[in-house]
């Protein structure tokens, strides 16, 4: 067991360095956690993941290093953009502009896993906080006169604890009409294309690519790097990625085999020096 958590230490510091270093060109996802997953999973797996989250300062860094950007491609997009309509930000909220990795150290210590039920419970509670640069960047927009749009797939029924819970921590206020939150499906599509309707949407934040574009949502070709490499220009000018090593699409669509374990899975996907060095 202790050979496995080691090994586990080394994977998740690897996904974490890649996070960094990829925070402002490539990809990380809101709370439309793994729908499958099951209260019998425990979320061992998760330590080095929210450890690094919570108490590195090159997450710290990563995030400030993104929103920092993000106010320059705003500046571009903004000259840019044209004028038939307001102009608009969108953003995602969990693991972008909200932390919740307090919720993903719970369901660590009480070896628990991801459901809808205790996720509710977490943002009734309200004590999500602010993730580094966040507050600093949507006042940064607003000075701009442009306006804020969150798409976010937490449910409807998380709107008035969401906006309290935002409101306690210093973020602005934006009209409850600029909350487009999950009814049902989980794709943004449909949501990003009701806020086009009112504004032109000139940049993009998120932690998961799908928080960008639809064309992200499709993982099933080389766990959708093709389309991030045929879109790489577009990182940093029109989509600005948050951290977010602790869960997302990418983890969703790795293969798996039911009758091995979620660790046991993980450690299958990881690619060693024996595969790379052939």
């Amino acid at each position: 067991m202790k050979n496995l958590t080691n090994l586990f230490i080394i994977v998740f510091a690897f996904i974490s360095i890649i996070s960094c270093n990829n925070s402002t060109t490539d990809e990380c996802c809101d709370k439309d956690k793994q729908e499958t997953t099951t209260s019998t999973e425990t979320s061992e797996y998760l330590i080095n993941a929210t450890l690094w989250v919570q108490q590195s300062a090159e997450y710290q860094a990563c995030c400030y290093q993104a929103f920092n950007h993000a106010k320059l491609a705003l500046d571009v997009r903004m000259n840019l953009a044209p004028k038939d309509k307001p102009l608009a930000v969108v953003f995602d909220l969990d693991e972008t502009l909200l932390d919740n990795s307090y919720f993903e150290a719970n369901l660590i210590e009480t070896n628990t896993s991801y459901t809808k039920e205790n996720w509710k419970e977490w943002s009734d509670m309200e004590c999500a906080t602010a993730t580094p640069g966040a507050i600093d960047f949507l006042n940064y927009v607003i000075s701009k006169d442009v306006e804020i749009v969150y798409i976010s797939n937490r449910r409807e029924n998380e709107l008035d604890a969401t906006i309290s819970n935002m409101e306690k921590i210093g973020f602005p206020a934006v009209e409850k009409e600029n909350f487009f939150f999950r009814t049902d499906e989980s794709s943004k599509i449909n949501r990003r294309t009701l806020a086009a309707e009112k504004y032109n949407l000139i940049l993009f934040l998120g932690d998961n690519l799908g928080d960008f574009d639809g064309m992200f949502d499709d993982r099933s070709q080389n766990f959708g790097k093709d389309v991030v490499e045929q879109n790489k220009d577009r990182f940093g000018s029109d989509f600005i990625i948050i951290p977010n090593p602790m869960y997302g699409k990418w983890e969703q669509v790795l293969p798996a085999d039911e009758n091995k374990t979620a660790t046991e899975n993980r450690v299958n996907n990881v690619i060693g020096y024996n595969e790379i060095c052939k």
